[in-house]
């Protein structure tokens, strides 16, 4: 069934279809005329033996040797083609003046008459002489000319039994070998994502995919220059909010410190909450606009250890987090074809989530394994579907803050070395928590 599901296997099966169609048709209109042409061929035959044996019968009758009986001259006339036919000779009357060996015994015809005749399964010729005084009957059963019809057809039907297989095995090759360009095509299209939008090369190709490439390649220049417009306007606006944000914070904080009382100091601190959330979205969008712009990539690999230690010990020196996280390294060196800044970004990105939306004052984990996977466990609560959360914007059943944009720029770098982001809730042998684990591949 996957066969015919297939395109080529629906060419192929529609041409053997329309093939045996055909050919049963063929051999059909080829045995009728071939039945018609081998039954006139015998009619000749018929009719020339019995036109060589009419001067014999009359010398054997009215020449010169009387004595015999009409058995005796009958035996002394030849049979006619190895006994496939047989002959009778009768007077005028009917009677029955000699006949072949193997003819029948009473009268093949009850009337003489001159030609063709059917009778009891008999083709009979009869041939008068004498001034219809003798007639000669010259005769051959139905069944022989069937079954040389039947010979004959099975002598090229035989043969395209046999070709069939055949011709399906050429088509199969023949139709796979034209339907190759198809599937380059699918697999250079198939190769075109986000980081990916080079055109695709239509020159080697067939007329009618070239048209299907091009449009693909049209496709991808406006997926390419709104992908560039959105990045852009991502990263200036990014850029230009800094600054007013950090503005602002610094009014607030002012504005805070000069409040005479705690109930005046409330609203402040409601706006500084809010800008500060903002500036974490600012600083979200920066980074996924280098994780778009492809920062992954690297020229040498990248301590893992070295790496982790330095942004743990970065959360460490907030108060908030002090005694949360716990480093777990090997003793041999682990590295990943990442680049150093991008590393960066990932392990804050999925402590800042371990920190935020694990157990209030739960403890959270950096292990870093010698095959260079790194996990970041936490404690909480079970999340359902983990995997959704890969998605911008996709937040999970939490009342922490956030903008559902970390695991979406983890991802996104990962991605840009083939790396692979495994999300598990319960984490590895516990009945809660959120492990969030990295396999790198071999450097």
């Amino acid at each position: 069934m996957r066969v015919l599901n297939s395109l080529a296997g629906r060419l192929v099966a529609s041409l053997i279809l329309v093939t045996v169609a055909l050919g049963l048709i063929a051999a059909a209109t080829g045995s009728i005329t071939l039945h018609r042409e081998i039954n006139e061929a015998m009619d000749s035959s018929m009719q020339e033996a019995a036109r060589r044996l009419l001067p014999l019968v009359i010398d054997d009758l009215f020449g010169r040797d009387t004595s015999q009986s009409p058995r005796g001259l009958a035996e002394a006339v030849p049979d006619d083609d190895g006994g496939r036919m047989v002959y009778q000779v009768r007077d005028g009357a009917g009677r029955i003046l000699m006949h072949s060996y193997g003819a029948p015994t009473q009268p093949l015809t009850a009337r003489l008459a001159q030609g063709f005749s059917e009778e009891a399964g008999w083709r009979i010729y009869t041939e008068p002489a004498v001034s219809g005084t003798v007639f000669v009957q010259v005769a051959e059963l139905d069944t022989r000319r069937n079954e040389e019809t039947f010979e004959a057809a099975t002598g090229f039907l035989v043969p395209m039994i046999i070709l069939i297989p055949l011709s399906a095995i050429v088509a199969w090759l023949t139709v796979a070998r034209s339907l190759r360009p198809i599937a380059t095509l699918r697999r250079e299209i198939s190769a075109r994502h986000g980081d990916n939008l080079a055109p695709i090369h239509a020159e080697e190709l067939p007329s009618e995919l070239a048209a299907i490439a091009k449009s693909v390649n049209s496709l991808m220049r406006r997926l390419d220059m709104a992908l560039d417009a959105e990045k852009e306007f991502t990263a200036n606006a990014a850029h230009e909010l800094r600054t007013p944000i950090a503005g602002a914070l610094a009014q607030t904080e002012r504005l805070i410190a000069e409040a005479p009382d705690e109930a005046s100091r409330k609203r402040p601190r409601q706006i500084k909450r809010a800008l500060s959330d903002l500036a974490d979205l600012s600083e979200k969008l920066m980074q996924l606009a280098r994780a778009d712009a492809g920062v992954a990539v690297a020229g040498k690999p990248a301590d893992l250890a070295e790496v982790a230690a330095l942004v743990v010990e970065d959360f460490e020196q907030r108060g908030q987090n002090k005694g949360r996280l716990r480093l777990e390294t090997p003793k041999a060196k682990a590295y990943a074809a990442i680049d150093t800044d991008a590393l960066a970004i990932v392990l804050r990105n999925l402590i800042e989530n371990a920190l935020r939306h694990g157990a209030e004052g739960g403890e959270v984990v950096v292990r870093i394994d010698e095959d260079a996977r790194l996990s970041v466990i936490n404690q909480g609560l079970v999340v359902p579907a983990p995997e959704s959360l890969i998605k911008r914007f996709e937040r999970g059943a939490t009342r922490a803050e956030g903008s559902g944009l970390g695991l979406a720029i983890v991802n996104k770098i990962l991605q840009q070395i083939d790396a692979t982001l495994v999300l598990n809730s319960p984490a590895s042998g516990r009945q809660d928590g959120f492990e969030a684990t990295i396999r790198f591949p071999k450097v």
